[in-house]
């Protein structure tokens, strides 16, 4: 491990040694469709045999929508190990879109010149579940 032992001591440093912010995807105006590509992680890897599925949804997709039709994809009770009874993502999920973390689930998803990254982990309580 690559750590200075000034930068654990003294914050200022260790502001320094963060990594940058994961570039930002070109939204493509034009298209109608958005292609995703859905990776699971953590203890949601263990409940499908697939851990990836690519799709190609409409645009203006909310993430909430998405989670309800990856249950074709992954089973039928895949969204509710995500979303709670409210409606609201779950506390020991993670969702990150493109490298940028999301906890509005009607989060609109837009167009871009690349598949979309979705990386969905759900901690365990060792992790933080």
């Amino acid at each position: 491990m690559n750590v200075r032992w000034d930068a654990v001591v003294d914050r200022s440093a260790a502001a320094k040694l963060k990594a940058p912010p994961a570039a930002p995807c070109v939204i493509d105006r034009d298209a109608d469709s958005i292609r995703l590509r859905v990776q699971l992680f953590g203890a949601l890897a263990a409940l499908s045999a697939r851990q990836s599925v690519e799709l190609a949804l409409p645009a203006g997709v909310t993430v909430a929508a998405l989670i309800e039709m990856l249950a074709d994809q992954f089973g039928e009770n895949f969204p509710t190990h995500v979303i709670d009874a409210t409606g609201a993502k779950r506390r020991h999920c993670r969702l990150f879109v493109a490298g940028y973390p999301v906890e509005d689930l009607q989060t609109p998803l837009y167009p871009a010149t690349e598949p979309t990254e979705i990386d969905i982990i759900l901690l365990i309580a060792p992790e933080g579940g």
